[in-house]
């Protein structure tokens, strides 16, 4: 899931931004971060649930808010937290997480059904697509 979610991320962000120019390295490493944030937790034992904090909406609108306030408007730190966050935002939405309300929207609700689970048959079909897509896009150096 970690490949074809960052490239589509990739996608997105040049889809609905029109932002060719933007250093695309934050909005992967955005839409890693709740993955690498939850891993870290579970493997230090701060959390016995693979997906926990990195994946709730409420840690992720706090940290936007959080960029916002501490970062100087039009600096170059500025836009590489903001592609960070958006990064952060389209893996929430690309991984389904928004199905889980237990996970979604903690700390609010405990309930603990998934509703959506795709088959690692989708999942291989999806990376495929991904590394296309970004083996065709991005610039390489010659």
């Amino acid at each position: 899931m970690i490949i074809w979610t960052s490239s589509i991320s990739i996608f997105l962000f040049r889809y609905i931004f029109k932002d060719y120019a933007a250093d695309l390295r934050f909005i992967i490493i955005g839409s890693l971060y709740p993955l690498i944030l939850d891993s870290l937790s579970y493997n230090f034992g701060i959390s016995n649930k693979t997906q926990f904090l990195g994946h709730s909406l409420l840690f992720n609108v706090s940290l936007f808010f959080l960029i916002m306030i501490i970062t100087k408007r039009g600096s170059k730190i500025r836009s590489n937290a903001l592609l960070f966050s958006i990064g952060a935002f389209l893996y929430l939405v690309l991984s389904f997480t928004w199905t889980n309300q237990s996970i979604f929207l903690y700390p609010f609700f405990e309930n603990e059904q998934n509703f959506i689970v795709l088959s690692s048959q989708i999942e291989i079909v999806l990376n495929l697509i991904a590394v296309s897509y970004t083996h065709l896009t991005l610039p390489t150096k010659a």
